[in-house]
């Protein structure tokens, strides 16, 4: 039985920016390969992506709300 060796890095974490084009690429590429080792990769991007995409959203029709509210004065 082998005992994988655990780096002092692996518990780090980091930040990456990716579109939600890309993002959508890379869970489409994780989507191709077994769902046992695809997992954990997909519920951690929906878990930091979901909250992210929805602040973005909020953003963009209070935007679009503020611009048809000025176009109606």
């Amino acid at each position: 039985m082998t005992e994988e060796v655990k780096h002092p890095l692996d518990d780090v974490s980091i930040t990456l920016e990716y579109t939600v084009k890309e993002i959508n690429a890379l869970l489409n590429l994780l989507g191709q390969i077994k769902f046992i080792d695809a997992v954990g990769a997909i519920n951690s991007i929906q878990m930091q992506a979901g909250p992210q995409v929805e602040r973005a959203r909020e953003g963009l029709e209070a935007a679009l709300k503020a611009v048809k509210d000025k176009k109606d004065e």
